[in-house]
């Protein structure tokens, strides 16, 4: 079996430079058996950084895809492992083309989600939701928890 089901929907959607609805859609078919490979997960967040237009559904299907990736397919359930956190917080600070507006939200996400983050991913939550219109108080708020 191919270790990222999703490989060519990837390639298209950075070489038109757009995620539309049917792009999602045909995401969701691909990965809907399975757990998410490493691969898949560092294509989707390829797909974000790259990526200059995407259609509101793109939105929560990442942060909850990568999400559900790292916090409860991977073992031990509920934790952010510090391999992991490394291995993504390298991938998000890759260079970017598109606005990549969903990394600010992903890393709070993970941050309320699990029980332990790595301190890499608290600073780099708070870093990348600087200046973001959500009230600042509520992201601190959920960093706070969790430190």
């Amino acid at each position: 079996m191919n270790g990222n089901r999703i490989q060519n929907i990837a390639i298209r959607t950075i070489e038109k430079q757009s995620i539309g609805e049917d792009d999602v859609r045909e995401l969701k078919i691909a990965l809907e058996e399975g757990a998410l490979s490493q691969a898949e997960a560092e294509a989707l967040i390829r797909m974000e950084r790259m990526v200059a237009e995407t259609c509101p559904s793109w939105d929560a299907y990442f942060v909850d895809t990568i999400t559900a990736h790292l916090v409860w397919e991977r073992r031990p359930t509920g934790y952010v492992k510090d391999e992991d956190a490394a291995w993504l917080t390298t991938c998000l600070q890759l260079t970017r083309v598109g606005p990549a507006r969903n990394v600010g939200p992903l890393l709070v996400n993970l941050v309320r989600e699990a029980e332990r983050v790595d301190q890499s991913i608290i600073a780099l939550a708070l870093e990348e939701n600087r200046g973001r219109p959500e009230p600042r108080e509520a992201v601190v708020d959920v960093v706070r928890r969790a430190a």
